[in-house]
Order: C-alpha cells, then sequence, then structure tokens
C-alpha cells in the first residue's frame, strides 16, 4: 500500500456463492495500531486451520498497520443433503416409552419433540474442498480491496486537515528560525533582572552574567528547529 496515503479506519465487504451447496459472506473493517493485529472470526464457529493461515497471509500482504478484524460467514444452501434422521434415536425412545409403568399417562410423542433429542438431528461435518476454499479467499481479497479503498477515501478526506496542520508547524519552526537570536536576547536580559536581587547578598556579578549567559545559550533550539523542519519536508512528501 506504498505510494498512497491511506486512512487507518475503513469497512470492506464481499459476497457470494463459492459453490453450489455453499456461499459465503466476508466483512473486514480496521481501526488505529500501532502494529498489525489480525483478528478473526468464522461463523459457524468451526475448525479451519488452513484457511484461517490463509486469511491472515491475505490481510498481512495488503494491510501494513491497524487493528483488522475479519468475519467470514459460511452458508449452506444443500440442507437436505447435509441433514439426516437418526431414526435408531427415535425407536429407542418409543421402546422406552412402550415399556413406561402403566400408571403413568403421557401425552403422544410429536415429531417436534424428536428435534430436539440429542443424536436425532445430525449434520454432516462442514469441510471445505480446495476449490471452495479457493473462493473463500477471493471472496476476502473482494472485501480487503473495498477496505482499501474506503482508507483511501478517508485519507483523501482528511488531506486538507493535514496540510493546515503543517502549515502550522512550518510556520512555528520558521518564526523560531527568524527570531531565535531575538528571543535569547530577550531571555538573557529576563534572566539578569529576575537574579539582580542577589547583589545585595554580596554574589559576585561577573559570575550572575556567566551563568545567565550559560541559560541563555542552552535556550538555543536551532538544532530543533532544524529538525522539527525536516520532519515537515518528509511528511509533506508522504503526502
Amino acid at each position: 500500500m506504498s505510494g498512497r496515503l491511506y486512512s487507518m479506519t475503513g469497512l470492506g465487504e464481499a459476497a457470494g456463492a463459492v459453490s453450489p451447496r455453499l456461499s459465503a459472506r466476508v466483512r473486514v473493517w480496521s481501526v488505529n495500531s500501532r502494529g498489525l493485529e489480525i483478528n478473526l472470526r468464522f461463523l459457524p464457529r468451526g475448525d479451519y486451520p488452513e484457511l484461517e493461515l490463509a486469511c491472515r497471509r491475505e490481510v498481512s500482504t495488503r494491510v501494513s498497520r491497524g487493528r483488522v478484524s475479519l468475519v467470514l460467514e459460511l452458508k449452506r444452501t444443500d440442507w437436505q443433503q447435509a441433514l439426516r434422521f437418526n431414526w435408531e434415536v427415535a425407536k429407542a425412545l418409543a421402546q422406552q416409552l412402550q415399556a413406561k409403568p402403566a400408571e403413568l399417562e403421557l401425552a403422544p410423542l410429536h415429531f417436534g419433540e424428536l428435534l430436539v433429542v440429542p443424536g436425532f438431528v445430525e449434520a454432516s461435518d462442514e469441510v471445505l474442498t480446495p476449490e471452495e476454499q479457493e473462493g473463500v479467499l477471493g471472496l476476502v481479497g473482494e472485501a480487503l480491496e473495498a477496505l482499501a479503498a474506503a482508507r483511501a477515501r478517508e485519507a483523501e478526506l482528511l488531506l486538507p486537515s493535514l496540510q493546515r496542520e503543517l502549515a502550522v508547524v512550518e510556520g512555528f519552526a520558521e518564526f523560531l528560525a527568524r527570531e531565535g537570536e531575538g528571543l535569547r536576547q530577550a531571555l538573557y536580559r529576563r534572566l539578569l533582572e529576575r537574579v539582580s536581587s542577589l547583589r545585595s547578598e554580596g554574589v559576585d556579578e561577573l559570575r550572575l552574567a556567566q551563568e545567565a549567559a550559560l541559560l541563555a545559550e542552552r535556550s538555543d533550539v536551532a538544532e530543533e528547529q532544524s529538525r522539527l523542519l525536516a520532519h515537515v519536508a518528509h511528511f509533506r512528501g508522504l503526502l
């Protein structure tokens, strides 16, 4: 992302089908951070070590700084093939109900009640094929491109404000360069005035003048002023 100014905050999204049985939605956003911090979240929760590693690699190649959060939501479209009913569980439950004591009266068992019986509804494990994983990474890339575009747009809006602030800093540095000697002389005179009360105590006036001159010399900010102008020039180059 070098060669262009980017804000630290932004949002990007992408969605689409990655196979006949699976669709995905990617949402990624970033906020300010000193380094690069990547937070991933998969919905529904699952174990996708290869996909997680690939997503982190994709983010780190496109974003150099910031706290980046990425949420990947997977949705199946083939629930008829993904779900099955374990009728053996239902048979075992029916047998237990038939063996109930005669004095115990129970309402008939309905199918809806079977759905909450542990083990009756079985779902196949969510394993992504290489083609599906490639499709998901494509959507991750699209979302990251949208994030970069959002960060660039925000940076363009901030650019005039940054330029105004730089002009203020640059003007202050130029003021120091122009008025530095006069400021040092004024400080020297002020120091002499402040220590004049010590003369009545027998303090050597030559020593007082030397100390005042030393303090005034220490107030010389020419080096700092030059460094400040160098920082401003470097910052302008980044813009």
